[in-house]
């Protein structure tokens, strides 16, 4: 197995899909080494990337002085944690070296759009990991989703 599948096996919003599944959402990742101090994504900016975690830590900083450190392998800044009709509502810091995997949001938006099985994984493992993570990101209210 390569790391990209390593690491969408380990994270809690990917390890419930299948081989196949899995396997058909490697190619649509690409791993960036990245820095301290590096800005993968500012508030206010359109969302163009999610980030799956491989190694290191990332700080995402909300709105409303909320933030999460992300720092195992498989966490994800994304969604609602970081975007809101296509504009990105937190900044995401890396804090230390590391490696991210980099996955465009329209593509993982396009996924859990749609009624399918792999969608409905995908969206009850991010709920689990919110759960653990930053169960504020869960609050329609907060988020605004609806």
């Amino acid at each position: 197995m390569d790391s990209s599948a390593a690491c969408l096996s380990e994270s809690i919003i990917f390890k419930s899909l299948d081989a196949q599944d899995i396997d058909s959402l490697v190619p649509l990742f690409s791993r960036r080494t990245v820095m301290p101090g590096e800005i993968l994504a500012r508030a206010g900016h359109g969302t163009q990337f999610f980030f799956l975690l491989e190694e290191g830590a990332l700080l995402v900083a909300m709105q409303e002085g909320r933030a999460v450190v992300l720092n195992r392998p498989g966490d994800f800044a994304g969604l609602s944690m970081v975007s809101l009709n296509g504009t990105n509502t937190a900044t995401i810091t890396v804090l230390e070296k590391g490696a991210v995997w980099v996955v465009s949001c329209l593509k993982i938006l396009d996924l859990t759009d749609h009624n399918t099985q792999t969608g409905a994984i995908i969206m009850d493992g991010w709920h689990q990991f919110c759960e653990e993570r930053a169960p504020f990101c869960l609050t329609l209210a907060e988020t605004g989703v609806t």
